[in-house]
């Protein structure tokens, strides 16, 4: 199952170390921003803990670039969690980091892992596409958390 959903976020003054780029522990938060966006609009609440995170930083982000696109494809759907190949895209659409996340679905009130519902499966379907060929800021077109329209 693949599908793609891409999030525009800021590049913040206090993101940046003394080297003048974004310090590499901020390239997490800038996944978690776009992923609980893709949860919120998917399933209503980013409900989830994250089990495992894989991170490769591939290139710099300095302040004056002001903004990076999250995008964030499903690789796979299991009972209770979610396997997703993330990337910050900086606006000239170069790759500064990839990710491979695993989430789990979490119920807030009994503290365990949910499996996902029929309706959420379905809610994934329907955003799900076949190709890998979405050029970069493709969803900042479509308007702000719009699941990525594939050519």
């Amino acid at each position: 199952m693949d599908a793609i959903f891409e999030h525009p976020v800021d590049v913040r003054w206090r993101d940046v170390d003394a080297l003048g780029h974004v310090n590499h522990a901020v390239f997490l938060t800038y996944l978690e921003e776009g992923r609980d966006a893709f949860f919120a609009q998917t399933f209503g609440e980013p409900d989830y803990v994250v089990a495992r995170v894989e991170i490769d930083l591939r290139a710099e982000v300095r302040y004056p670039e002001r903004r990076v696109t999250v995008r964030l494809e499903v690789e796979r759907l299991g009972t209770t969690s979610l396997t997703t190949r993330e990337t910050v895209l900086t606006q000239a659409g170069e790759v500064a980091a990839e990710a491979r996340v695993v989430t789990v679905r979490w119920d807030r009130r009994a503290r365990k892992p949910v499996p996902f519902s029929e309706a959420e499966r379905a809610r994934l379907a329907a955003v799900a596409v076949t190709r890998r060929d979405v050029p970069p800021g493709a969803a900042e077109q479509a308007g702000p958390q719009e699941p990525v329209k594939r050519r």
